[in-house]
């Protein structure tokens, strides 16, 4: 290896004239003899859940398998607030007719969430790089670092290493950038410092109440509202393999059921989302007697939770307790988890119970017909994503 890269040093024309102080001394980090990159986003206020929650949904949209590349999340440690990352891609340095020069990088990213900020650091580099008639398969520490990519007065690239350099470095912008625009919702806005006037001490006074905010214009700490046209994800994947959680009531007692049957449309001009429940469900008093209630999805890591909600009753224990989930509260007053990446408040339009009439299906009717359920079909009021 160390051969070739002294070939690649004496061909002619190695050394452009790259001064970018981005790319220069010191832009590659080195820990123990090992090419590290570390960041690390300030999110002041926010709670580690609602960090981890955001950026765990990121890493699973960020590293998914594509074609030949295996990039997906390795694990992903709540308790602790890890998550880590495989990524494979294409490093493009030049795309032009007759004239494709790429390789194939792959490294490890970490993101590491604590109260207020997530620390990322990018290690195991690699390169697998067409040299000649042969593939190579190259450590960043023999590819990028000073000694492989300055020349002797540290003031430019060698542009055949130094295109590795550039590449990696804007790699790790991008992940960052990515990463912070996901989670920027989370910080807790900065309140302007009081002004510094002499003024007698207040009268001490009660302490108002805050009263929910209203529907229109409310906010949800933690997430952002989208229109309902502009949800994410895949609703028959989401439910069907994914499934999700109904959550009805209020403040004074609520429950929650895990489910897979439903969907979203549009009915008496309104955006619509509609859920079946079997009438023994204990959820479903709750429903019938209360007008909003929440749909909520959460990610493969809150896999055992929803388990544990589909398989155990709120009539004989603590489900809330049970599952591990932590309670919020929406604007409309209806109760969802903060561990959901997506909620969607509806307000209930339609309640419905089956017939076996209806039922058209011989073999739905023979399975489902002593066993009907109800169906319940619920304006969209809002849409909250992390």
């Amino acid at each position: 290896m160390k051969q070739l890269l002294l070939l690649l040093l004496l061909i002619p024309g190695l050394l452009p004239a790259q001064e970018n102080p981005k790319y220069l001394e010191g832009a590659v980090p080195v820990a123990d003899g090992k090419v590290v990159f570390t960041r690390e986003l300030s999110l002041p206020g926010a709670p580690r859940q609602a960090i981890f929650n955001g950026a765990l949904t990121w890493a699973n949209e960020r590293f998914m398998p594509d074609g030949e590349f295996q990039s997906r999340v390795l694990t992903s440690d709540a308790e602790n607030g890890q998550i880590a990352c495989l990524g494979q891609q294409y490093l493009v340095f030049t795309n032009k007719t007759l004239a494709l020069d790429r390789a194939v990088v792959q490294f490890h990213l970490t993101l590491t969430c604590t109260p207020g900020a997530c620390a990322m650091k990018m290690s195991a580099i690699r390169y697998r790089y067409n040299v000649g008639d042969k593939w190579e398969n190259i450590p960043a520490e023999e590819q990028i670092t000073d000694k492989y990519t300055l020349t002797k007065k540290k003031d430019k690239l060698i542009k055949a290493t130094g295109k590795f350099r550039i590449h990696t470095i804007d790699l790790m912008d991008e992940l960052h950038d990515g990463l912070g625009k996901a989670l920027a919702g989370l910080a807790a806005p900065q309140q302007p410092a009081a002004p510094q006037t002499a003024s007698p001490a207040p009268t001490p006074t009660a302490t108002a109440t805050p009263t929910p905010a209203a529907a229109d214009g409310a906010t949800l700490p933690g997430y952002k509202a989208i229109a309902p046209d502009k949800m994410p994800g895949n609703i028959y994947k989401m439910l069907s393999e994914n499934w999700m959680l109904i959550t009805a009531g209020d403040d004074n007692g609520f429950n929650m059921m895990t489910a897979s049957w439903g969907g979203l449309g549009h009915l008496y001009n309104k955006p619509v989302a509609f859920c079946f429940i079997n009438p023994t469900r204990h959820t479903v008093r709750y429903m019938e007697t209360h007008d909003t209630y929440t749909l909520s999805f959460y990610t493969e890591t809150y896999r055992e939770a929803l388990n544990y909600c589909s398989s155990h009753s709120g009539r004989n224990e603590d489900k809330v307790q049970g599952s591990g989930l932590t309670p919020l509260t929406t604007p409309s007053g209806s109760k969802a988890f903060s561990e959901a990446w997506m909620i969607i408040e509806c307000r209930k339009m339609v309640e419905q119970p089956f017939s076996a009439d209806a039922l058209r299906y011989p073999e739905v009717k023979a399975k489902w017909g002593k066993d009907l359920h109800k169906m319940f079909v619920g304006e969209i009021l809002r849409v909250w994503v992390k």
